[in-house]
């Protein structure tokens, strides 16, 4: 049995637990009871295992950086990201004009350009790499011995940022990002030049070449806002009480 996760099958699971989400917040928003209000026990309990879930489908997403199986961690990514919008879909019951609001339209969005990347967006790189372009053309001589003082440049920098890495395999992770930033910087303008010389980014379309950038974007603005709401309602219970009844589980009832 293939372990690929094929698109008709991707689909499937993220628009089964995404309608299960929306069927379960419309039935707690109309409910009447103490128990469908988004700060009970239960719905509490669902956007604390939904917010471990998105948390866990973030670290699986990596997996490749840890030796483990692409594919797997794909897998597990889909799959803790989807129960975990359908947790906190529930949780939110329809609470619109409130700031989870727009967490969860961040979460839609880093959705919609999951799934764009999978369909459309894979058949545009397909279609990109299937034709011949003026990249692939030999460079001029010119060009040629720019190239090589620019790998020069990038192996001198590598020896202080990273001295264990080769410049042909490597890339810039966000640790170097945080111990380094200025040489990080620099090594990024480097490999810009490159492909700018090279020519490598003009046959890819501007959808092409930021969405894994925007994708990467909105999932730290998720987390970000997600830990906000957390401490928010946590911490600062009376904040977001607003002078109404602090009904859900908290540590303290600060205001400000």
């Amino acid at each position: 049995m293939s372990r690929d996760l094929s698109n008709r099958r991707l689909f499937g699971i993220v628009g089964g637990w995404l309608a299960a989400g929306i069927v379960a917040a419309v039935a707690f928003s109309i409910s009447a009871a103490d128990w469908a209000r988004p700060g009970s026990p239960l719905l509490q309990s669902f956007a604390i295992v939904g917010a471990l879930l998105l948390a866990a489908s973030l670290t699986a997403v990596l997996a490749k950086r840890f030796g483990w199986s692409g594919k797997s961690g794909f897998r597990a990514h889909v799959g803790f990201a989807s129960l975990g919008l359908a947790l906190v879909l529930a949780h939110w019951s329809f609470s619109v004009f409130q700031f989870p609001t727009v967490l969860l339209l961040l979460l839609a969005a880093l959705v919609a350009l999951g799934l764009w990347s999978r369909s459309p967006g894979a058949q545009a790189m397909a279609g990109t790499f299937g034709r011949k372009h003026g990249a692939f053309l030999p460079p001029t001589p010119a060009t040629r011995e720019r190239l090589k003082a620019l790998i020069a440049e990038k192996r001198n920098l590598l020896e202080s940022l990273d001295p264990q890495a080769g410049e042909a395999t490597f890339s810039l992770q966000p640790s170097h990002w945080l111990a380094q930033p200025t040489k990080a910087l620099a090594y990024q303008r480097l490999c810009n030049e490159e492909l700018r010389l090279t020519g490598a980014m003009t046959a890819l379309s501007p959808a092409q070449r930021y969405w894994r950038l925007l994708h990467r974007l909105l999932a730290w603005g998720f987390v970000g806002g997600m830990i906000l709401h957390i401490l928010l309602v946590l911490f600062f219970a009376g904040y977001v009480a607003d002078g109404g009844e602090i009904y859900w589980w908290h540590f303290t009832d600060w205001d400000f």
